[in-house]
């Protein structure tokens, strides 16, 4: 008997395939690309050009608190300082710390509050950077401290919110949840209000060390809320912005700004609120601008990678920087790219604006200080990372990898003291 031959495909059968792994392969692409969506340019709606943000101007010798992450709880990390401004020589004073410091300090009057990595909140003079005290938690600090009255509350991945006395660091109470807790915590009407992994909003009444009340999200709440005009907004990792009413936690609304399709999309950056918007970083590459009451997307504008970063505004201009190494600055109302600086690595850390100068740090260990207006480079600093910049609207305070540096600009110099501290 003869031998069966295997038939091959015919030739049209291969076109066939070919042609249908094209039209795949086309339309999984499509799908990414939609899922990654075009910019979108934004308008008038929504946008309150009188409602500036930012600390009233200052004059040297003057100062401004910088009682919480982003200097308020509106988090526009802006001090309109111009005697704060470059050159800057050498350090006044340096404190050394055991462990790296991934955040900023509080700068309330006469002291810094200094989280480090290692579960300690460090007390230090701000005239010559001595340790006045040192108070302990039990998991790794990765959040701003917040100063109310003669209490620093810090929270800490061990899943718990620290009460420390301002006087002498004494644990005064904690609160625990159900998850570690990244977020800095804010005081919105009379309460101390952060998130946690436990996928929860939480408002603690200091007086009766409980909480009034709580507001769940669709997955962790990394980053810090912002508070304005009586609502909570706060980023989730399931990629929605969360309206949060201040007085008693009910959600006002949820916007989602992951598309379909698209990948990342969890929301980090910690909202900052000005001109009657919401400006917030997310993972899928873009920056995003959302009507403060209506919820709505006003303008999205996209990075060639993941923005951690949170951002800063000030005159009308979202300043913030990106993984892929840029550093934007956007036009608050349009979304409009204004100009754009190339740095020397990626960029997580968030911006602080004082003055005419944009202040940021690169994971490469540089800190930046630009031009808002032009992007020309003012100074520089070869050391910095997450923590970035803070004033209180007299000296500069650089948060470096492993120390804490104050600078006296040259208006504020007479007096000031230069010392190397301790280490914690």
């Amino acid at each position: 008997m003869p031998v069966a031959r295997k038939r091959l495909p015919s030739v049209s059968r291969l076109a066939s395939f070919g042609l249908g792994l094209l039209v795949l392969v086309a339309l999984v692409g499509g799908l990414i690309w939609y899922g990654a969506g075009r910019d979108r340019r934004g308008d008038a709606s929504e946008f309150n050009a009188s409602a500036t943000p930012g600390a009233p101007s200052v004059s040297a010798g003057e100062r401004v608190l910088w009682a919480t992450w982003g200097r308020n709880a509106s988090h526009d990390r802006y001090v309109n300082a111009p005697k704060v401004a470059p050159p800057f020589r050498a350090p006044a004073w340096t404190y050394n710390a055991k462990a790296a410091v991934d955040f900023a300090p509080a700068v309330v009057r006469d002291r810094l509050y200094l989280p480090v990595a290692d579960g300690s909140l460090v007390a230090l003079d701000r005239d010559d950077g001595t340790r006045i005290w040192s108070g302990r938690t039990a998991g790794p600090l990765a959040s701003s401290p917040l100063v109310v009255g003669e209490t620093v509350y810090q929270t800490s991945k061990d899943g718990s919110l620290y009460a420390f006395a301002v006087k002498d660091g004494k644990l005064l109470w904690k609160y625990a949840t159900k998850g570690p807790i990244e977020s800095s915590p804010i005081f919105a009407d009379g309460r101390i209000v952060f998130g946690s992994h436990d996928g929860h909003i939480y408002a603690i009444d200091p007086s009766t060390k409980r909480a009034a009340w709580t507001a769940e999200g669709g997955d962790a709440f990394k980053g810090a809320p912002a508070f304005s005009a009586g609502t909570i907004y706060a980023g989730n990792y399931d990629g929605k912005l969360y309206a949060i009413n201040a007085a008693n936690g009910t959600i006002r609304w949820a916007t989602q700004t992951r598309r379909d399709f698209s990948f990342g999309g969890a929301l980090y950056s910690t909202p900052s609120v000005a001109y009657g918007r919401v400006f917030v970083g997310s993972t899928d590459g873009r920056v995003y601008s959302i009507g403060a009451e209506s919820g709505e997307i006003r303008w999205i504008h996209s990075t060639a990678d993941w923005v951690y970063a949170s951002p800063a505004v000030a005159e009308q201009t979202v300043f913030v920087g990106s993984y892929d190494g840029q550093f934007y600055a956007l036009d608050a109302k349009t979304g409009d790219e204004r100009w754009k600086f190339q740095a020397d690595d990626r960029i997580a850390g968030s911006a602080t604006v004082i003055g005419g100068v944009v202040y940021f740090s690169t994971l490469a260990g540089t800190t930046y200080g630009l031009d808002i207006k032009t992007r020309a480079v003012r100074w520089s600093m070869d050391d910095g990372r997450t923590g970035g910049v803070t004033t209180d609207g007299d000296w500069l305070f650089v948060t470096g990898k492993r120390k804490q540096y104050a600078i006296v600009p040259p208006a504020a110099r007479s007096g000031a003291t230069r010392r190397a501290s301790p280490t914690t």
